[in-house]
């Protein structure tokens, strides 16, 4: 597999469960190391619930502090972006209790609201915004286009396609470890949506050709180093 993402671009990942989206993320934040091949990164990618690693014994507030430090804010730092923090997670009033008693959706927020608050160059966020209500996700859409600005790009696996289509201004597809698709939201999200229907159905055979011939048609990368 060979790809190059570029600064500003916020890139879903679809593919079937054990596929490999979440190794991959894994490869890039260096928790994994590639048996071959390399991998490039301009800066070193923040993934949700490893920088903001979230300490369930403590207060959410408390986290928040614990989380920001670990990242490398000073404490006055820290004060400088609590507001922000709390406005985007959307638990004022909650964080005075013990993490343990959040639900994993909470938790979430809270960790995407930690995690952004420093402006991360490239952020992986692995099926941490498939839970949360409308407002949450239209903030979180805020802040992803706000880090995409800023010269960031952002990596969003996800099993909803419609958080996909919303979030990402391109999408690649893995299947098995191989690359399928790599293209616009609306055209990729189709063919891997026909594919899921087809496999659901029982018709793996076409199944497999719609994947064979989708993949044949990848143009091949061409990278000109400097």
């Amino acid at each position: 597999m060979s790809l190059v993402v570029r600064q500003g671009e916020s890139v879903g990942i679809v593919g079937t469960n054990g596929s490999g989206k979440s190794s991959l993320m894994n490869l890039i934040t260096g928790r994994l190391r590639p048996t071959t091949g390399i991998i490039h990164a301009t800066s070193t990618p923040i993934m949700l619930g490893v920088n903001a690693a979230l300490v369930r014994t403590v207060s959410g507030d408390d986290n928040i502090t614990l989380g920001c430090l670990a990242m490398g804010m000073t404490p006055a730092q820290v004060e400088a972006k609590r507001p922000s923090i709390v406005e985007l997670c959307g638990l004022k009033g909650k964080l005075h209790l013990p993490l343990k008693s959040y639900s994993s959706g909470m938790a979430s927020r809270l960790q995407f609201a930690i995690a952004t608050s420093i402006d991360p160059e490239i952020l992986i966020i692995d099926e941490a915004l498939n839970t949360g209500d409308a407002q949450f996700r239209s903030r979180t859409q805020a802040r992803i286009d706000e880090l995409r600005q800023q010269a960031g790009c952002v990596f969003l696996v996800s099993h909803s396609l419609g958080t996909i289509k919303n979030m990402c201004t391109r999408v690649i597809w893995i299947e098995q470890g191989e690359l399928i698709m790599d293209g616009e939201p609306d055209t990729v999200t189709a063919h891997y949506r026909k594919y899921t229907k087809l496999k659901s159905e029982k018709n793996y055979k076409k199944a497999a050709a719609h994947r064979r011939s989708l993949q044949a048609s990848l143009a091949p990368l061409t990278i000109a180093w400097r």
